[in-house]
């Protein structure tokens, strides 16, 4: 009988237990699980740690982490439910592994994404202008709030972002998604 070796993405001081030693170790309370790993109940989880967790199913330098997903690695939200990334524009992968990866196709530019855990992140500021663009969900206000509180960015940092890429689709929204993202996120600084 073969044992199963801990997925990539497990935290390395939990790699000598096999996937079902982990599996039992969440239902008694003492790990979560970490994206497509496992992570010490007690331990701080950073965005090294999540984004490391993708680097198995990603596994194409080309590939950025973006959208929600990216909000997840940068700790604004619980993890989605679907990976979201994105290409270049000019890096040309084959249709068949962007539908795979949940890819879009995307002008960015090199310092709109940052190389985490070997794995390819949109900046803060990036995935902020990504979801107010494409947010449509009723809680996007809600994650740009907590994105703004997090990162630190301010709302004229993001509308100077957005301005950046004036002829993408959907700016204007986006524009109104941040303004009243950052509202909110004004108001529960202030509790």
């Amino acid at each position: 009988m073969t044992t199963a070796h801990a997925p990539r993405g497990t935290l390395a001081l939990l790699a000598h237990l096999s996937t079902v030693e982990l599996r039992s170790a969440v239902l008694d309370g003492e790990l979560v699980p970490l994206g497509e790993g496992f992570a010490p109940l007690d331990l701080p989880v950073t965005a090294t740690d999540r984004a490391r967790t993708l680097a198995a199913t990603i596994a194409d330098s080309r590939v950025i982490v973006a959208d929600r997903t990216a909000a997840w690695v940068w700790g604004w939200c619980s993890a989605p439910g679907r990976l979201r990334t994105c290409v270049s524009i000019a890096a040309r992968i084959p249709s068949t592994q962007r539908r795979r990866l949940g890819a879009r196709e995307a002008v960015i530019d090199d310092d709109e994404h940052r190389l985490l855990a070997d794995v390819r992140v949109t900046t803060p500021l990036r995935t902020l202008v990504d979801l107010a663009r494409h947010g449509t969900e009723p809680e996007t206000v809600d994650l740009l709030a907590q994105g703004l509180r997090e990162s630190g960015i301010s709302l004229a940092a993001a509308l100077a972002a957005l301005d950046r890429r004036a002829r993408l689709s959907f700016v204007r929204a986006a524009r109104q998604r941040l303004t009243e993202a950052a509202a909110k996120a004004d108001r529960l600084s202030r509790c």
